[in-house]
C-alpha cells in the first residue's frame, strides 16, 4: 500500500480556491500570493481543484493548468491533486497528469451523476482509477455534494489495493470519522469538516483537509498545534471553539464565494467564482466583514 509520507504529526492541508476573474476565467497570476499566504501561516500543503477549488466546474485542460501553476509556485508546500470527475477516462487522465506534474497523491470523488449506484459499481469505478494510478489515492467522501456515501461495503472491496492510501471524510459526522479511523487503521483518514477538526485529531485522524483554511489558516494551525504540542484539554477545546465561531459566521454565506471575498479582505487578491456559483453581493460582503471584525477575526 502506498502510504502518503508523514511529514508532521497531525497534517494540515488547505483545499485551496482557484483564482478567477469577474468573467469566471482563470486568473492564475494570483496563485503565488494565495500559496505564500498558506505557507507563511504554517500549512503543510494544499489540495488543488477540490470542492473549494471548483474542480467540477473546470475543464480537464484548465485543471491541468491550475495544478501546474500550484506546483510551480508551491515553495515548501506539498501538493495533492483533486482528480475526481464524473467518468473514468477523465479521472484517469487527470490522475496520470498529477503524477507527471509532481503531486504527492490524488484525491478522487465517487462518480456523482448517477444516483443510488451499487457498492460494487462505485468500487469498480474507484478500482479502475487505483489500477491506473502511480500515485497514492485518497477517496473523497462528501455525500452532501455527490449524493453518494462511501460506505464500509465500498471500502471493504478496495481496502487491500496497493494504491489506496486513505480517505477524506467531509460529511462532518464525528462518529463516522471515528468509525473510519478505528475500522481502517492502515488507511490515512483525513477530517474534511472544520467543525470537527480538533475532535478528529483527538480520535487519531491522520490529518485535516480544510476549506476554512483559505480564509483563516492560522486558526486551523492553532487547532492542529494544540494537539501536536500536547496542550491541555481546555486549550485544545478553546482553539476549536475559536475555529467553530468563525466557521459559523462564514456558514451563513455561500461557501466558496465567502472564502474568495475574505481573500480580498485580507489584502491577498480580488477573485471571483464561476457559474453556477455567484459572488457575494456588496451588502453580503459588508455584513460578513462587519461580523468577522466584531468577532475579532479581521
Amino acid at each position: 500500500m502506498q502510504k502518503i509520507k508523514l511529514i508532521s504529526e497531525y497534517e494540515l492541508f488547505t483545499a485551496i480556491v482557484t483564482p478567477m476573474n469577474k468573467n469566471g476565467d482563470l486568473a492564475l497570476e494570483h496563485t503565488p500570493a494565495l500559496l505564500d499566504f498558506q505557507s507563511k501561516s504554517g500549512i503543510d500543503g494544499v489540495v488543488v481543484c477540490g470542492t473549494n477549488g471548483e474542480g467540477p466546474s473546470l475543464s480537464v485542460r484548465e485543471r491541468k493548468q491550475v495544478l501546474e501553476a500550484a506546483y510551480e509556485h508551491r515553495g515548501n508546500l506539498r501538493i495533492v491533486a483533486g482528480t475526481g470527475a464524473g467518468n473514468v477516462p477523465d479521472t484517469i487522465e487527470l490522475t496520470k497528469h498529477a503524477a507527471e506534474t509532481g503531486a504527492e497523491s490524488a484525491l478522487v470523488l465517487p462518480p456523482y451523476f448517477f444516483k443510488s449506484p451499487t457498492a460494487q459499481g462505485v468500487a469498480d469505478f474507484f478500482k479502475r482509477i487505483l489500477d491506473a494510478s502511480s500515485l497514492p489515492v485518497l477517496l473523497y467522501s462528501i455525500p452532501q455534494f455527490t449524493a453518494i456515501n462511501i460506505t464500509n461495503e465500498i471500502i471493504d472491496l478496495l481496502k487491500d489495493h496497493p494504491n489506496l492510501a486513505g480517505l477524506k471524510d467531509s460529511a462532518g459526522d464525528l462518529d463516522r470519522t471515528r468509525e473510519l479511523i478505528e475500522r481502517y487503521p492502515h488507511l490515512n483518514i483525513y477530517s474534511g469538516s472544520d467543525y470537527i477538526t480538533g475532535p478528529a485529531f483527538m480520535h487519531g485522524a491522520y490529518g485535516c483537509i480544510s476549506g476554512g483554511a483559505n480564509a483563516f489558516p492560522e486558526l486551523l494551525n492553532g487547532v492542529r498545534n494544540a494537539h501536536r504540542n500536547g496542550e491541555s484539554h481546555e486549550k485544545q477545546l478553546a482553539t476549536q471553539h475559536t475555529l467553530t465561531v468563525m466557521t459559523n459566521i462564514c456558514a451563513a454565506y455561500p461557501l466558496i464565494s465567502t472564502n474568495k471575498s475574505i481573500a480580498a479582505m485580507r489584502n491577498l487578491c480580488r477573485i471571483s467564482v464561476r457559474p453556477p456559483l455567484i459572488d457575494l453581493t456588496a451588502d453580503q460582503e459588508l455584513n460578513l466583514s462587519q461580523e468577522l471584525k466584531a468577532a475579532g477575526y479581521l
